[in-house]
């Protein structure tokens, strides 16, 4: 494998410069660029010899900057891949704007072995004296510890969980690294927002739930979204009798997840189902009413992680 010197991070600030500096040119006539940046958003993308992962990411990233524009690196692990780097550039123009605004970006191959040495390399790339948020795509935080080296840099650490194998063992490890002192999130919850946010609804209205909660489930087995979705229903009813049951007919045949809440009540239901991808369906007694969606896309999801960037109490309830 190359030394770690076969990438000199001086080198990658220079060819940064370089960039702004034809980005400024390019865009001169058109009314100049104004460079943006609030953060620096580690990606560290799933191993893939064909960088198809990164490739992802960096779609999701070029939406995220418009919200949240960063100093975006990427790492991109590559079995038996040399340790290079490239610089990019993510840039848009605002409705009725003549002037383009920029983010910079840094991409960083290496083999999976030589994330320590990524890591390091990272130190002088960071935006100096602003947040650090490390993204870990998919479930390989959580098969090997490859990727440890790079959460000290980081303040705040977003996981996924949703293509975990063992829920239980991923809300283990998420637990232990809040214990020690890291800020971690996990995108199975904010993925249960709207389910929370039209059950808050209910209550607000003055209607109780009752002593006894249904949740209700697609797929083979409950997921770490379930899981945290229940801790957070028994801490919303204190003393209320939970059970947890595999739905039956059209639901169960659906995509793996949440998909009903009953609160059974003598003579009224009560209820929150899955009607569509786009809507709840929010029941109460003869009132019916729907509740939209806003989706589960990546972009979405990491939109509003992006927006809270300090600890999140109810979610540190949930796993703690």
């Amino acid at each position: 494998m190359p030394p770690v010197a076969a990438v000199d991070p001086e080198k990658i600030l220079k060819d940064l410069r370089d960039l702004w500096v034809e980005l400024g040119k390019d865009q001169e006539a058109s009314g100049g660029v104004l460079r943006a940046c609030a953060m620096t958003l580690l990606v560290a993308a799933e191993p893939d010899p064909d960088g198809r992962d990164a490739e992802a990411a960096h779609r999701t990233i070029g939406v995220l900057m418009h919200d949240h524009p960063s100093r975006a690196i990427v790492i991109s692990p590559r079995e038996g891949g040399e340790l290079a780097a490239r610089v990019f550039s993510e840039c848009w123009m605002p409705f009725g704007s003549q002037q383009q605004i920029c983010a910079d970006g840094i991409e960083i191959t290496s083999d999976p072995e030589q994330t320590g040495d990524a890591a390091r390399l990272l130190v002088p790339l960071i935006a100096p004296d602003l947040p650090v948020v490390l993204w870990c795509r998919g479930a390989h935080a959580f098969r090997d510890r490859s990727l440890d080296p790079l959460f000290p840099l980081a303040d705040k650490i977003i996981f996924d969980t949703a293509q975990v194998r063992h829920a239980p063992s991923a809300i283990e490890f998420l637990r232990r690294m809040r214990k020690s002192g890291q800020l971690v999130a996990d995108l199975e919850w904010t993925r249960l927002t709207a389910w929370r946010e039209a059950i808050a609804h209910l209550f607000e209205q003055g209607t109780s739930g009752g002593a006894v909660a249904r949740v209700l489930y697609s797929g083979e087995k409950p997921a770490t979204g379930l899981t945290y979705f229940t801790r957070w229903l028994e801490g919303a009813l204190p003393g209320a009798s939970l059970s947890l049951e595999p739905a039956s007919g059209g639901a169960a045949s659906g995509p793996a997840g949440l998909c009903a809440v009953t609160f059974p009540r003598a003579g009224r239901e009560l209820s929150i189902r899955l009607r569509d991808a786009a809507a709840l369906e929010v029941r109460d007694g003869e009132r019916v009413y729907t509740s939209p969606l806003p989706g589960a896309s990546e972009e979405w999801v990491m939109r509003e992680e992006l927006s809270i960037l300090g600890p999140d109490p109810v979610f540190d309830s949930v796993l703690l």
